[in-house]
């Protein structure tokens, strides 16, 4: 099913775990370059900009492809040009594989061929029957699919996107069920993604797809708080049920959306300090922020400026406390630096500070020998015992 080779992608994996190894300061250098010129290695990018620049220049190239063919048959198809748009997908998959076999891995130039594939082909579906169901069905199939195939990470966010697309494409154009559930379904939706990327992500079979997994994971736990957010939940309402919130009326189990609106975000920053996992950390932190901004955006309790200094003092307070507690723990949560960041930096600003308040002085002895004149024991310049 892989497009690649198996023991390549391997090596892939061995070099990215002793970059890793090296960037936490594990092994030498030249430990490193030594591993990298044993392994035989796709052709990549590790620079995030060269590749988003690759990745453009992947989209000209597909642009200036079909540009040429629409205005080459444009013409000869006429009102059916939704067959062009397939011929489009079918030049992506084209692409996608030729890339693959010639060992472009990471590179920016796969990455365009291979989000093109559920692009063309989800817009000639949608052109040429009419149905977001069916969009929806095949962005999920495509996306996982590519996902799985070409070892894609973003791939893993189409198939999301498609299968809850999917979803709540049935309960609000199809009646699944009442409108009024469609939060609870996208929180169990979300529940049950979680669950299958945690037995994955603990599964060598898919070590190969782990940054899918880890993307997985991600999208999972942005769902389930986006599902139960009381400003996601009440714009829906209105839109979708047409309910017209005023100060007497809220919109149903307002107060449970209230509640999980923080309930959420601290449940995952608590198991994320449990578990010493830093991305559920960094996302519960943020999906805190946000859930702070869905209650101002409702209700001005204070004017912006005193909510900013507020704020800044309660943060400032929080994170001294927290560093007084934990500075001096050596192992758990601690003050301590991490093997996994880039302290070099501040290591040499350490170096060059010090040096600068150092006073180098010369240490100049004094001998109690009065030499060159001779006078100790023997002939000297002066020629005296």
């Amino acid at each position: 099913m892989l497009a690649y080779n198996k023991e390549i992608l391997e090596n892939e994996a061995l070099a990215a775990q002793a970059k890793e190894l090296y960037r936490m300061k594990f092994i030498p250098k030249t430990q490193l370059q030594d591993i990298i010129s044993q392994l035989t290695l796709f052709h990549s990018s590790s620079n995030l900009l060269v590749r988003v620049g690759f990745f453009l220049l992947g989209c000209l190239l597909l642009s200036a492809i079909t540009g040429f063919l629409a205005l080459v048959f444009g013409s000869s198809i006429g009102s059916n040009f939704e067959y062009l748009i397939f011929v489009y997908g079918i030049i992506g998959v084209i692409g996608a594989e030729f890339l693959a076999k010639a060992g472009y891995f990471n590179h920016g130039l796969d990455d365009a061929f291979v989000l093109s594939i559920p692009l063309f082909f989800c817009i000639a579906v949608g052109v040429t029957f009419e149905s977001m169901s069916l969009v929806f069905a095949l962005m999920m199939f495509l996306g996982f699919t590519c996902t799985i195939r070409y070892v894609h990470t973003l791939s893993v966010l189409v198939g999301g996107v498609g299968m809850v697309g999917f979803v709540f494409d049935l309960i609000v154009n199809h009646d699944l069920m009442d409108k009024l559930f469609l939060p609870f379904v996208g929180f169990l939706l979300a529940c049950g993604i979680y669950g299958v990327s945690k037995k994955m992500q603990g599964n060598p079979k898919f070590y190969l797809h782990r940054n899918g997994v880890s993307a997985t994971k991600v999208f999972a736990l942005l769902l389930a708080y986006f599902s139960v957010n009381y400003l996601v939940v009440r714009e829906l309402s209105q839109d979708l049920m047409n309910i017209v919130v005023t100060p007497q009326n809220d919109i149903p189990l307002a107060f449970l959306f209230y509640g999980l609106t923080f309930a959420v975000p601290l449940t995952y920053i608590g198991y994320a300090l449990k578990t010493k996992d830093r991305l559920m950390l960094l996302l519960g932190l943020f999906v805190f922020g946000f859930s702070i901004f869905t209650i101002r955006y409702y209700y001005q309790l204070m004017p912006l400026e005193q909510a900013l200094i507020l704020g800044g003092t309660l943060l400032f307070g929080g994170a001294f406390l927290a560093i007084r507690k934990l500075k001096d723990r050596e192992e758990g949560l601690t003050f301590k630096p991490d093997r996994e960041s880039d302290n070099s930096f501040v290591l040499n600003a350490q170096a060059l500070v010090i040096n600068s308040h150092m006073q180098a002085k010369v240490a100049v002895s004094e001998s109690k020998m009065p030499f060159g004149g001779g006078g100790f024991s023997g002939g000297g310049a002066g020629g005296e015992y």
